[in-house]
């Protein structure tokens, strides 16, 4: 059995078009499915018991809603695809998925799997990358003010806010015990090496290494890291005076005063953030169907 979840506002609605669509696709090519609506209580709970017997989780949603859907596939060793409905879809975009059931049917033909790293920042699990700084105060925003579906015109107003609002912490990390002092600026960590807008700071991350990519961007303000971004589309960063790139199997963030967390595009953590956050990855824990 291959269970559908679709996140219903994800994309303004289009996940459950998009999940009903692949439904009679599926069907078509003799493949049994079944939707799976995705709900506010946690994935445990409406997720979990629907899983027993399957052999693929397909999720129609956003980054977000694979966040949701990857501990529960991991925990039942189900493989999990990802069929884009959201605003981003890093994951998606990652292994090259796409919403389309003749391309599903054809990948459980050939059976190609590759076990990823799942990750955990402070108790709660993320599959692509985590971060403290600007985007994290932005998403943030979007969240406390959202009663809906989003799109990237959404963004607009809260990174207007935060760009007159923002201040850069000083912060630290400890990568496998060795802590070092960072400065004022923003961290991104990276499980994948995709993120929004094609940015990727996080660049060379390996989805199956064991170990989680960090990257520190330094900023006095908002401002100052309107260049980084362009360095960050080009792909040169990295290598730029500043930056910091360490790579580790166990992270902890220190902040000089409360910051806030997002995970995968989604707030995380408390509203009112926290001034260190400790993130690990669970090694292969995910197992990943491959386009054929």
């Amino acid at each position: 059995m291959i269970g559908i979840v679709f996140n219903p506002i994800s994309g303004t609605g289009r996940a459950r078009v998009v999940a009903e669509r692949m439904l009679a696709g599926l069907d078509r090519l003799g493949l049994r499915a079944e939707l799976i609506e995705s709900a506010r209580s946690g994935a445990e709970q409406w997720l979990r018991p629907r899983l027993a017997g399957a052999e693929l989780v397909v999720v129609a949603g956003g980054d977000g809603a694979v966040r949701t859907a990857a501990p529960e596939a991991a925990r039942a060793g189900v493989s999990l695809w990802h069929a884009p409905c959201g605003t981003e879809n890093l994951f998606a975009r990652a292994f090259g998925m796409r919403a389309d059931a003749a391309m599903i049917a054809a990948a459980i033909r050939a059976g190609r799997t590759r076990n990823i790293d799942l990750a955990s920042a402070s108790g709660e699990p993320f599959a692509i990358m985590a971060s403290v700084g600007l985007d994290a105060e932005v998403v943030h925003d979007l969240s406390s003010r959202r009663s809906g579906g989003i799109s990237h015109l959404s963004y607009v107003g809260p990174v207007l806010r935060q760009l007159s609002a923002w201040r850069p912490s000083e912060l630290a990390w400890s990568i496998d015990g060795e802590r070092e002092q960072l400065g004022r600026g923003m961290v991104v960590v990276g499980n994948l090496p995709d993120y929004g807008v094609r940015l990727n700071p996080a660049a060379e991350a390996i989805p199956d290494d064991g170990l989680l990519d960090a990257v520190f961007i330094p900023a006095d303000g908002p401002i100052s890291l309107l260049p980084w971004a362009v360095l960050m589309r080009a792909g040169l960063h990295l290598r730029c005076p500043g930056v910091r790139v360490r790579r580790g199997r166990e992270l902890r963030i220190h902040a000089d005063r409360p910051v806030r967390l997002q995970l995968d595009g989604d707030p995380a953590g408390s509203a009112a953030g926290a001034s260190e956050y400790l993130l690990t990855p669970s090694p292969g824990a995910l197992r990943v169907l491959l386009p054929a």
